[in-house]
């Protein structure tokens, strides 16, 4: 099978992936929750991710030829498994058109006021699809591309904001209670580490051989310095504006990036450093759509590439309408992401994934018992 990856661009998907649902997501419900204290929430979060990080490492390694596809309905059975890869798909499919919606909801509200969203959905997938259709090979080039831009204008943001934070925005600390800041922990391990589950895809015989070897370790280095990336965002953003501020605007994320001035030249360019979100959604739908597509493929052995194609154009017109029909209204959306979603999160890529390590490590026992 050819190499389609090396070991950084694991890490960048990864990137991609945790970005799009920490802006307008998590980042949300962080400061909702635990306020000004949500940054004690956000590492409890990362730190608590180490564990499936870890579990998801184990079922890559496992069979070097199988993704979780093909794991599940090594460990369960054809039916059992099959059935399990059916909602783990299906649960892709609609974790894939949350992030499309926020998407849509990102470019209404701050682009395109007068816009029709079903217009800025199709606008979008049009490019989706053709990345989509080039494969994996093609998701991680356009990805090591975009991961370029967006550092860039990572970096200008920050360089234009460093001189208005004000230390005293965080003051006082520790005075939202406990149970808020392990609840704000919870969300942020949910939205921003069990995304994750979605690299599972890839089968490790993809990853370069000159990567093979220190793939693990490159991307443990990426997971730390992913949140310290969304660190930075929730930090800059109650350092500059301050918890009061920040609890009122939707997307602050985008609203502090008006704050940017660089040696008073540079001003109000707040919708051009914007455009990395606009990449980190592209990249994760794309992934998203990816994970459902490939998932169909390896569950039933698609082998026709008429058939497949048919597939990926059935899932793209499918999300494109489902994106702009999910949610009501912004206040329903919140509610329901806020309040149930991550239950939903915990299930499909933590307790699912936790059944087939179980299920594997049982028949690795039984099968070194009867050898010996």
């Amino acid at each position: 099978m050819e190499k389609q990856l090396s070991k950084e661009q694991v890490s960048i998907i990864s990137y991609f992936l945790i970005r799009s649902c920490f802006m307008g997501l998590a980042m949300e419900m962080l400061v909702q929750i635990a306020k000004q204290d949500s940054i004690f929430g956000l590492f409890l979060g990362a730190l608590l991710g180490i564990i499936p990080f870890l579990l998801y490492q184990y079922l890559m390694n496992y069979n070097p030829n199988f993704s979780i596809i093909e794991l599940n309905i090594h460990a369960f059975g054809k039916k059992l498994g099959k059935f399990i890869n059916l909602l783990l798909i299906a649960f892709v499919f609609v974790l894939g058109t949350i992030v499309f919606w926020n998407l849509i909801i990102f470019i209404a509200s701050q682009y395109l006021y007068q816009t029709p969203t079903l217009f800025i959905a199709i606008m979008f997938i049009i490019p989706i699809f053709y990345l989509l259709i080039r494969r994996l090979k093609g998701i991680a080039r356009v990805s090591l591309i975009l991961i370029i831009f967006s550092l860039i204008l990572y970096f200008i943001s920050i360089f234009g904001l460093t001189g208005q934070v004000h230390w005293y925005n965080f003051r006082p600390l520790f005075t939202t209670p406990i149970s808020s800041i392990l609840n704000s922990s919870f969300h942020y391990f949910a939205y921003c580490t069990l995304i994750l589950f979605l690299i599972t895809i890839i089968p490790k015989n993809q990853i370069a051989e000159r990567s093979k070897k220190n793939w693990k370790t490159s991307w443990k280095i990426g997971y730390f310095l992913i949140h310290l990336f969304t660190f930075s965002a929730l930090f800059f953003t109650i350092a500059v504006f301050g918890i009061k501020m920040t609890l009122i605007y939707q997307y602050p994320e985008f609203h502090i990036l008006k704050r940017v001035s660089i040696i008073g030249v540079l001003e109000r360019i707040e919708s051009t450093l914007a455009f990395r979100w606009i990449f980190d959604f592209f990249i994760s739908i794309t992934f998203c759509l990816y994970f459902v597509t490939e998932g169909l493929k390896r569950t039933f052995q698609i082998q026709k590439e008429k058939v497949f194609m048919a597939i990926e154009i059935i899932v793209c017109i499918m999300i494109t309408f489902a994106s702009t029909m999910i949610f009501k209204n912004n206040t329903e959306g919140f509610h329901f992401l806020t309040n149930y979603f991550p239950i939903f999160l915990v299930f499909f890529f933590l307790v699912i994934p936790s059944m087939t390590y179980f299920k594997l490590l049982t028949m690795k026992k039984k099968k070194t018992f009867s050898n010996e």
